[in-house]
């Protein structure tokens, strides 16, 4: 579907690389997001239309009919497609300057762990000129400033300053008063504010208390390896890197082997997979770092969004475990438990603790080191387990 607004993709990519390159360039950055508002508004507009024939359409019954039906059907599915790829370059935006773990929090309900639900359409969006003013002020002020419809992982607030490395969410109102919708929409944002400035939350997300530790080891990821294994795949038709001991990255194309057939050339016993065709097809990607950042070639991005690269990641189920068990824990998984599948014990704890699916679905997700991954959730544990001794009702952070 954005095969013939190429020239935009390929602009929104360069405009990107740019702003990659310097964040600080506040007039890039105001630049892409007039572009995306622009596309993302064309796709709404469509699928509007789309819809209204859609509906009218359904109420003649013969064969023509149907036929347009599912023609317009699938032109719809075509540009929600559409609206989810501009986001994600809006997403890309909001990584570039944040954290992404920060980020993360931005996605979910204040209430509970279920994802909070987007805004809608930004097309007709009563209060948009008021959001727009105040973007327009922020960047005129040099902060760095994203308009929150633009992505897909920032859901509360309306206008995102970036100054830091937390994100600072500010809703804009068309009018005085406050309804209750916009009461609770004031207290979701003040926990989440609390939370970043205290490093700790109340209630946030249905947990007892809330608590944020940073990662002491830098992170290590082989997003390298996985560009280099799509580059030999558009040569070769397939490609397999194997980073670090149980784990494999694996990238096909039409033209090459079968899965099965590549499947057979690995000693696997029992993989974790992450397919990643499938959260980018259907628009489950968020809040991940956006594969817009880790898949640096403008064409193979455009193959990936396309569905001519098809990306596979597997990591060896006793590989974690092992790792853990490496640095004198005890461990065990079960990929049953969807929530918690990874349980560590650290030497001199009492019991279990899970590690959550949340943070080792990077593993595939980011590319990130599954040594990386589970060694720093072990140190999160470990400190936990020594503040638990102290204070008791505390929760990690998932």
């Amino acid at each position: 579907m954005l095969g013939y607004r190429k020239r935009y993709f390929d602009l929104a990519h360069t405009t990107l690389q740019r702003l990659r390159a310097d964040p600080e360039d506040l007039a890039t950055l105001k630049e892409i997001q007039k572009l995306l508002l622009r596309e993302v508004v064309r796709t709404e507009k469509k699928i509007r239309e789309h819809k209204a024939e859609l509906k009218t359409s359904k109420g003649t019954a013969d064969s023509t009919a149907a036929k347009r039906s599912a023609y317009l059907g699938k032109r719809i599915e075509g540009f929600r497609q559409c609206a989810y790829i501009w986001r994600c370059f809006g997403d890309a935006i909001a990584f570039l300057y944040m954290d992404k773990f920060a980020l993360k929090h931005c996605f979910y309900s204040t209430e509970n762990t279920s994802a909070k639900y987007d805004a809608g359409f930004i097309l007709g969006k009563e209060g948009l000129g008021k959001e727009l003013q105040l973007l327009d002020s922020a960047l005129e002020d040099n902060i760095p400033a994203l308009l929150v419809d633009l992505t897909n992982t920032i859901r509360h607030g309306d206008v995102c300053l970036m100054g830091e490395s937390d994100p600072l969410l500010i809703e804009v109102k068309s009018s005085k008063g406050l309804d209750s919708r916009g009461r609770k929409q004031r207290r979701s944002l003040e926990k989440l504010q609390t939370f970043y400035d205290t490093d700790k939350g109340e209630g946030l997300r249905g947990f007892p208390q809330l608590r944020r530790q940073a990662y002491e080891m830098p992170e290590r990821s082989y997003v390298d390896q996985i560009n280099e294994c799509i580059a030999q795949a558009l040569k070769d038709g397939y490609a397999v890197r194997q980073p670090e001991h149980g784990l494999y990255y694996i990238v096909m194309t039409q033209e090459g082997l079968g899965l099965e057939q590549i499947l057979d050339t690995l000693a696997l016993k029992a993989p974790w997979a992450f397919f990643l065709n499938t959260p980018k097809s259907v628009r489950t990607w968020a809040p991940y770092l956006p594969f817009i950042l880790t898949i640096e070639d403008k064409d193979h991005l455009w193959d990936f969004i396309r569905g001519n690269l098809h990306i596979l990641v597997l990591v060896e189920s006793d590989a974690l475990c092992q790792i853990a068990i490496d640095k004198g824990c005890k461990a065990k998984i079960d990929l049953d438990d969807e929530d918690y599948p990874l349980h560590v014990e650290v030497p001199g704890g009492d019991r279990m603790a899970g590690i959550s699916g949340h943070i080792l679905t990077r593993i595939g997700m980011e590319f990130v080191s599954p040594e990386w991954m589970v060694l720093c959730s072990i140190e999160g544990l470990r400190r936990l387990s020594e503040g638990l001794k102290a204070e008791s009702g505390a929760a990690p952070s998932p």
